[in-house]
């Protein structure tokens, strides 16, 4: 039986946990072929399980390992969609915020995803087709206490993503930025500063769940040959400020 992506291709970032694993579950569901890749192979390798073996293929390596990136864009040169998800979050003060931990987050959210997505985007270009998949958030138009250069990190992807959508159209590729709220994953697992705890417990809303921004990027990737979704943003009913 025909389904909405019968015969496409997609690489999936981050598809270890969270939004990654969700959308690369959903999208083999709606028919595609997936390669998912993460950090984390032991998390793949369930993954694989989950969608009983046929039509994944996993590829454990860091997206920050330029010679990985390069590997795994030649290994998919076929793509017919790209979903840049990998990404990571620290919540603390500004000022209680570390070199490094801002290194960090510059280095996976924005650099590492500059690197794949230009790689995958020169293989569409030959083509002559394609859709790029950009996972920011609503960050990427707010700035919140507690998360200041995360938001300056998915603003940065969320230009990037207009950027490639200006450049890339005249060559048959799509772009989408889908910018969910809160979502219950484990990416909030390393913020153990008391001021980002306290404000986590008060919340007055229930955040999303990886499903809920999942469905999003099949709906994008199911989209009519004329019809681009450009931005998506999801959020928890009852969040908006």
């Amino acid at each position: 039986m025909s389904t909405p992506l019968s015969g496409k291709l997609a690489l999936v970032t981050g598809a270890s946990a969270g939004i990654g694993r969700a959308t690369a579950l959903a999208l083999a569901e709606a028919g595609a072929r997936i390669i998912a890749t993460g950090r984390r192979k032991v998390e793949l390798e369930s993954l694989a399980r989950q969608c009983g073996g046929a039509g994944i293929e996993i590829v454990a390596g860091d997206l920050n390992d330029a010679r990985f990136a390069l590997e795994l864009a030649e290994r998919a040169r076929s793509v017919d969609i790209l979903v840049n998800n990998a990404g990571i979050l620290k919540y603390a003060p500004l000022l209680d915020m570390t070199n490094s931990d801002c290194e960090d987050m510059f280095r996976t959210n924005v650099l590492a995803s500059f690197r794949i997505t230009m790689a995958v985007a020169r293989s569409m270009v030959e083509l002559r087709r394609g859709h790029i998949i950009v996972m920011t958030s609503i960050a990427a138009r707010e700035v919140y206490r507690l998360d200041v250069v995360y938001c300056a990190t998915k603003h940065a992807l969320s230009a990037f993503a207009r950027g490639l959508r200006l450049e890339l159209q005249g060559h048959g590729i799509k772009v989408t930025e889908i910018a969910p709220g809160m979502v219950d994953t484990d990416i909030r697992a390393g913020s153990d500063h008391p001021g980002v705890i306290a404000a986590l417990k008060s919340r007055t809303f229930e955040a999303l769940i990886p499903a809920e921004v999942a469905a999003a990027v099949v709906y994008a990737a199911g989209a009519e040959p004329n019809c681009c979704p450009d931005l998506i943003e999801l959020r928890p009913q009852g969040s908006a400020a």
